[in-house]
Order: C-alpha cells, then structure tokens, then sequence
C-alpha cells in the first residue's frame, strides 16, 4: 500500500513522468516508421507520418507506440510488488497513470487513437473492428489499473483513483503538450526538422530528460531526500 499525497515537488516529478513517456511513445512511433519505411518521415509533438504513409505495412508503425504503452503499464504493476521498495511503488503507480490510459480506453468510442486507425485501415471500419478494439484495449489496460487502484493507502481510494484515472495527469502535462504543439506547428517556433522531428519536440525532451534526473527522488511524496540515494531507478 502507497500513501499518495500531492505537493509541488510531487507534481513536477509526475509532470515528467508523463511527458518523458508520452513524448517516448511519438518517437519509438517516428523511429519504428523509419525502420520499416527505410526513411525519416515528420514528427510533431501529436503527429507522426511515416515516409510511406499509404503502405499498409506502415501500419506496424502505429500499433507499436500502444505497444510500448501497454508494456510500460506492466512495468509499473510490477514495480507495486510488495516486495519493492515505498519509492518503487510510487514510482510505479505514478509509471501507469503516465501511460495516459483513460486516453487510450476512451478514445476508441469515438473511433480515435491509434489502435482503432491502425486496424480499421487494415480490417475495415466495421462494428467487429470497432468493439473488438475497445475489448480488447479494456482488457490489456484493467489488471494495471486494478493492481493500482488496490495500492492505494488513502481513505477514499476510489476518489483518489478516479483522480488519477480521469484528471490529474492531463492537468499537469495537458496544457503544455498542447501549448508546444502549437507553438511549433502553427507559430513556426523552432520547427526546424532534424531527422523529421521539429528542433522544440527534441529540446523539450532534453529538458525533460535532465527535469527527471533532478525530481525524480519526489516521486516519493512521504520520504526525506536522505533516504533517495539507494532507491534510484
């Protein structure tokens, strides 16, 4: 059980958490398009294109960012064993809801994301597709979440996750992923490209990168910065 409690240190150690795998999930998109299409395609803070964009195999491109989400889930679920350190387990809830997963099980309702793109290009728009995807996107995204919701020490765990679920993470990274994207699309701001990623996206990952090396340690909101030393991950 994790006792969660919000600060500002916490808050700027979650915020990038959440952007570092947010921003992880559109390159491995851009670095995937590369490898199967041979050739940089464009990437911006919410969109990529691969170099050859009309090919179905392409595709693959798009289904592997989700792939990378999901896997990182688990990878949060297995750091909320009991056996793993206080710093771990907060690290690892905090590691599930940066995955953005009321995102990617809501979307699909309204045909978005891209697991519901991806295979309605390859299978068609249908209902099978359209139910299939949401099924299954639920079932892959429902054992983290559950393992997360049961390590919750607070009272009110279930205010506490919904909070986590459906708010929290999207007012703390929403407005500045936003707020970049248009900075670089629509004001030209740094959107010079470099291998096919505009030269902001690649200096707010820097940044991001040295923010988490520095709060990393306040991601445990309940410990003292002595005992961080030995926990780092």
């Amino acid at each position: 059980m994790i006792k969660l409690k919000i600060t500002w240190r916490y808050c700027l150690a979650f915020y990038c958490i959440i952007m570092l795998y947010v921003s992880l999930h559109e390159l491995i998109h851009h670095l995937a398009g590369y490898l199967i299409c041979g050739d940089w395609g464009i990437k911006t803070f919410n969109y990529f294109e691969t170099a050859c964009d009309n090919d179905k195999k392409s595709l693959a491109a798009t289904y592997i960012g989700p792939i990378f989400t999901f896997m990182m889930m688990y990878f949060g679920m297995y750091l909320l064993k009991k056996r793993n350190s206080e710093y771990k387990k907060h690290l690892g809830f905090a590691i599930i809801f940066a995955q953005l997963p009321f995102q990617r099980m809501i979307s699909p309702f309204f045909r978005m994301n891209d697991e519901f793109y991806a295979s309605s290009k390859l299978f068609g728009n249908t209902n099978i597709v359209y139910w299939s995807v949401i099924i299954l996107i639920w079932l892959i995204c429902l054992p983290p979440l559950i393992k997360a919701f049961q390590a919750i020490g607070n009272r009110n765990k279930i205010l506490w996750f919904l909070f986590y679920l459906i708010l929290f993470p999207y007012l703390l990274w929403g407005p500045i992923f936003g707020g970049l994207e248009y900075l670089m699309v629509e004001k030209k701001i740094l959107s010079q490209s470099v291998i096919g990623i505009g030269l902001l996206f690649i200096l707010n990952e820097i940044v991001t990168i040295v923010a988490y090396y520095f709060t990393k340690k306040y991601i445990n909101p309940n410990q003292k910065d002595k005992n961080y030393t030995q926990h780092r991950v």
